[in-house]
């Protein structure tokens, strides 16, 4: 079977939960199947060799040991791509991805290739999801952001992108859908990708959950420390919501668990969040977690009311306006401890994409 590579139409169309969703469902099936992530900025050394985050993800869900992954053919850390424009040496580069691939198709029925970022990620070094497609002989399903009119252009364009580049492109999957105009969207892309002559290969909805990270995930992304609750760091952020107003005006919005960002010397906020939290015991929470900011730490006999909540607190120096600004830029991938989000890709992928059709169209 020829290589399936996973490419999108914009950076974080779904690519990696599609890339799991499918992998599951090919393994039940009977198959064995690889995936590899050959470019990229994520990577980080693991004995010795540069293995991509999302490789790492896959890997605990294949049972791989670190060992036994291979290594990423081109890691792009901060400054390389600079110095590698001065000095190119595509074919050298191109020859380490196509290597890898081979040796993963000499081992599995499937492997499972994902690109960097969109569509055109990599041009700069001749390493565009055309060009790696291409070398590898394999064929290229695009994933799409959800909507009519503009993810039809944006598959058009990158479409045109990929198949002016010599590669194959199979099909579409449109993702992301909001569930209110599910019905609509899939009838309508699919329809238009047809006008098009491109095949649609399901229509997959929005899942909150996907979107959602875990207050321990966002503890990652920040300078910061716990505070306490640390057993509550696996609750799941449904919204995150910044308190600068007065505690009476704030609580009507302490709703769908919300990570809530206010100030440290904020006591007044602080303990209407508490309140709020400690009257849902016996249902979900409203609050998921507290982000206090400006370095401030409360006073002792409100730490001590915060810990004997349970819920989870962080302090971070910043800025509450800094912490909020960084959050929004943050896209929280899934981690290799996700497993709420892990287990939800196959059962999306099983509901809503043509996983036969894809096989047929590899060869299977």
């Amino acid at each position: 079977m020829k290589p399936l590579y996973i490419a999108g139409t914009k950076r974080n169309a779904g690519k990696t939960t599609l890339s799991i969703g499918l992998l599951r469902s090919f393994r039940r099936r009977g198959l064995s199947v690889a995936y590899t992530k050959p470019l990229g900025q994520r990577a980080k050394k693991s004995g010795g060799r540069f293995i991509h985050d999302d490789a790492k993800v896959v890997a605990q869900i294949l049972g791989q040991r670190s060992e036994d992954q291979i290594e990423m053919a081109v890691p792009l850390p901060s400054g390389r791509v600079e110095k590698e424009v001065f000095d190119l040496h595509t074919d050298e580069l191109i020859a380490g991805v196509r290597q890898g691939c081979r040796t993963l198709q000499g081992r599995h029925d499937i492997v499972i290739v994902e690109s960097m970022g969109h569509v055109a990620a990599g041009s700069c070094l001749g390493l565009s999801a055309a060009d790696v497609a291409r070398s590898i002989e394999a064929k290229v399903l695009l994933i799409s952001g959800g909507g009519i009119g503009s993810a039809i252009d944006d598959i058009s364009l990158c479409g045109r992108f990929i198949t002016a580049g010599g590669a194959d492109l199979m099909g579409v999957i449109v993702n992301k859908v909001w569930p209110e105009k599910y019905t609509r969207v899939k009838a309508a892309t699919t329809r238009g990708l047809k006008n098009l002559g491109i095949r649609s290969f399901g229509t997959v909805p929005y899942e909150e959950i996907l979107a959602s990270p875990t207050v321990g995930q966002v503890a990652e992304q920040l300078d910061s420390e716990i505070l306490c609750g640390a057993a509550g760091l696996d609750n799941r952020v449904g919204k995150i919501l910044i308190a600068a107003m007065e505690p009476d005006h704030m609580v009507p919005y302490l709703e769908d668990r919300a990570l809530v960002i206010t100030p440290g010397d904020r006591s007044g906020n602080v303990l209407a969040i508490l309140a709020t939290h400690m009257l849902s015991r016996g249902a979900e929470s409203p609050v998921s977690g507290v982000i206090l900011t400006g370095g401030f730490r409360p006073a002792q006999w409100v730490v001590d009311l915060l810990a004997g909540s349970r819920l989870p607190v962080i302090l971070c120096s910043d800025d509450t306006y800094t912490v909020a600004a960084e959050l929004h830029r943050k896209v929280f991938k899934i981690t290799p401890d996700d497993k709420e989000r892990i287990e939800s890709a196959p059962t999306l992928v099983s509901q809503h994409v043509d996983t036969d059709g894809i096989l047929e169209s590899l060869g299977g």
